[in-house]
């Protein structure tokens, strides 16, 4: 066992650091993909969960789509939905109660009075106005940038977590310094660029990996080489699908891989899994057919580098 450990961010020395770094947080669903302790220093796992994952997780383009689908956070909570009342600017939230009944409350506690003169007060006559819900997954572009930066990263290392010396080439490689700094320090450029799409709906269906069972399709990610050499982490939640170049900001390499590959999704059909549309009960519905298989994406990247 090392007892030299250093963090893949900072490079400090991590042989005392106690906290596990989950790729994607456990506020998105994610359970399994985590990297053992001292991989990410104590003061680095902090730092992410507070300046570089909390904006993403509470800004209302995921805190939204995690309260519509119940998606619970770590602590087991679901998160309220935000909204705001039709024809002023006072956000609302929204979540269930105990027994299922609805909780509503301003988000902001400045908005109290008015809240109560324009909801509250009219719940008895049925005069309240409508209440709006937007659901587009639409987050900051900085924000988001380093969320993917700090998991594509992750993801990487994730992929040679066994082999120490790899993992060390990895702190060691100056190719990775721009995006590990930004990730963890938000310098080296003002905003990184990455691709974003969606490629399917958000009620899209999959088989259970366990069960077999027809379940909606929350979140993927993985790793991905193109015919320049260039790695991508990508990352999809709920359809949308979000790239980014570990080596530069750049998604040029991308949408160059998009149109030669016919717009396929790195995360689909490159792993070998289709789109599907069916009729059921005259209402189309939307599925992912096959098993979904990391090697053949890696045989994908190989049979195709430098073509």
């Amino acid at each position: 066992m090392s007892t030299n450990k250093r963090c893949i961010f900072c490079k400090s020395p991590s042989d005392s650091s106690k906290s596990e770094e989950h790729i994607i947080p456990e506020s998105m669903g994610s359970r399994k993909k985590i990297l053992p302790k001292g991989i990410v220093c104590d003061k680095c796992n902090n730092y992410f969960a507070i300046k570089v994952e909390n904006p993403i997780l509470s800004h209302k383009a995921f805190r939204n789509i995690r309260g519509y689908y119940q998606v619970p956070n770590k602590k087991g909570k679901m998160p309220s939905v935000i909204g705001f009342i039709d024809g002023t600017n006072i956000e609302i939230s929204l979540n269930l109660n105990k027994d299922n009944t609805l909780n509503i409350q301003p988000e902001n506690e400045s908005d109290r009075d008015r809240f109560k003169e324009l909801y509250e007060d009219k719940l008895t006559d049925s005069t309240f106005p409508a209440l709006l819900f937007i659901v587009d997954i639409n987050p900051p572009k900085r924000d988001m940038s380093r969320f993917l930066a700090k998991m594509a990263l992750e993801t990487l290392v994730y992929r040679f977590v066994d082999d120490e010396k790899w993992v060390e080439e990895i702190i060691n490689e100056s190719h990775y310094d721009l995006i590990r700094n930004y990730a963890r320090y938000g310098k080296g450029v003002d905003e990184w660029p990455y691709h974003k799409r969606r490629i399917f709906p958000e009620e899209t269906q999959m088989r259970h990996p366990d069960t077999g069972e027809w379940v909606q399709i929350g979140f993927g990610s993985d790793t991905m080489l193109t015919s320049r050499k260039e790695t991508y982490f990508v990352f999809l939640y709920y359809g949308m699908e979000f790239a980014i170049n570990l080596g530069g900001p750049s998604v040029k390499g991308y949408e160059e891989w998009l149109i030669k590959h016919n717009n396929i999704s790195p995360l689909v059909e490159r792993i070998g899994v289709e789109r599907i549309e069916k009729i059921v009960n005259k209402q189309t519905e939307y599925f992912l057919e096959g098993v979904f298989d990391i090697r053949k994406g890696i045989y994908f990247d190989k049979e195709n580098l430098g073509k």
